[in-house]
């Protein structure tokens, strides 16, 4: 009986299927036991030959310039002293050709099919040498050339196999150089949240940590304890003392302020050449708690380096106000001609008797808010001031100082 011709091709069909198959799942073993981009694609030139036993050289030329950061350079199957092939392939005809046309493979044919032309990703069987290109888009990355041995040539089956495999060398050289361009604007993005981390407040910091894609900034109402500190006669000191001392003087006392503030949990989220704005939060006790023991030791390290600057510079003075309650706490937007700014803080009368509190202040003194005295007059002294009038404010509030 005679095989019906249809019968025939189904079987070859089912021959190249079976054999690209077996022959990428040969080679996806492989390639799984390393994560070295550099070994892969060696891995996957030196397959070509498994693949085709009548391929006698097999090259994977790269061409990317950003290759060196994502791969080391590859070594000729051939002469190991060679690099990336280049030596022997670079400038050939059909290597240029199909750098030209990175979306088609290029191939020679033997002298006695010359005169039919080159073939151009058409699956001939005739053919001597075969350039795969290997792009992103229309940028040529490194092409996969494979020259047959003296008497053979490829047939369709060779040239599937090999595209299979000239697949997978893109595949690894796109996902390296993917990897490699997201680590660079990792590497870009955090060298910049580094330089922005001191002038953002701590709050928006572990906000930013917990989720840095979708930070929720929304504004909501939070107990807190606002600390406002001003360094009495700033203007008399930048007045009088050049700008290099200035800068030294506000640095060296503001730095330790940082410290005690950050110590105590305070959030600092406004400053000025002259003061500062700190945000405590925590429960009702604690969050009143820390704000006037940060203050306290704010006074304690601005009397210190007072002593310590003795002689060389003026001793200054910082007054401060605590005020304690429900404030609307988040981010708070200015829609401006040139754009959006943002800025966190907690606002509302607390925070403005905060402010008027500390205004009020003389000669180092730290004043406090009724409420704040109230938390906190069972373990730290406080002293009754009297009542005072503050503009802005509805009739007289009371006032406490932490300073007898």
């Amino acid at each position: 009986m005679i095989p019906h011709p249809e019968a025939g091709a189904l079987m070859e069909a089912e021959n190249i299927y079976r054999d690209r198959f077996e022959n990428l799942l040969r080679v996806a073993r492989k390639v799984t036991s390393s994560l070295d981009p550099g070994d892969t694609l060696e891995m996957l030139r030196d397959e070509a030959k498994v693949s085709v036993p009548h391929a006698q050289e097999v090259c994977l030329l790269l061409f990317d310039p950003d290759a060196k950061h994502y791969t080391r350079p590859l070594h000729c199957a051939l002469h190991k002293k060679n690099i990336n092939c280049q030596l022997c392939k670079k400038g050939r005809e059909i290597i240029e050709n199909v750098l030209k046309d990175p979306v088609t493979f290029q191939c020679t044919l033997r002298e006695a099919d010359a005169e039919a032309g080159p073939k151009s990703g058409s699956g001939a069987a005739v053919c001597e040498e075969i350039a795969f290109p290997i792009s992103d888009g229309d940028t040529p990355l490194a092409v996969l050339d494979v020259v047959s041995k003296e008497g053979a040539r490829f047939d369709e089956k060779d040239i599937t196999l090999l595209k299979d495999l000239s697949d997978l060398a893109t595949n690894a050289i796109l996902n390296a150089r993917t990897y490699w361009k997201v680590s660079q604007e990792r590497l870009t993005l955090d060298s910049i949240l580094k330089h922005l981390r001191p002038f953002v407040p701590e709050t928006v910091n572990k906000i930013l940590e917990k989720d840095p894609f979708a930070p929720s900034f929304e504004k909501r109402e939070a107990d807190v304890s606002i600390l406002f500190l001003d360094v009495a006669g700033y203007t008399r000191i930048s007045e009088t003392l050049s700008r290099e001392k200035v800068t030294f003087i506000i640095e060296k006392y503001f730095s330790s302020f940082l410290d005690e503030i950050s110590h105590h949990g305070g959030d600092i989220n406004e400053t000025a050449g002259d003061g500062l704005m700190a945000i405590f939060q925590g429960t009702e006790p604690e969050n009143a708690f820390n704000a006037c023991m940060a203050a306290l030791h704010v006074r304690d390290r601005t009397l210190e380096i007072n002593r310590e600057l003795e002689g060389r510079f003026q001793p200054i003075l910082v007054n401060m106000g605590i005020n304690s309650g429900a404030a609307s706490l988040g981010m708070t937007r200015f829609q401006g001609a040139t754009g959006t700014r943002m800025t966190f803080t907690a606002s509302g009368s607390v925070t403005n008797l905060a402010a008027r509190i500390g205004a009020a202040a003389r000669n180092g003194d730290i004043l406090i808010g009724s409420e704040t005295a109230r938390r906190v007059e069972k373990d730290i002294p406080v002293y009754d001031r009297g009542l005072m009038r503050f503009r802005n404010v509805k009739g007289k509030v009371r006032v406490y100082g932490l300073i007898g």
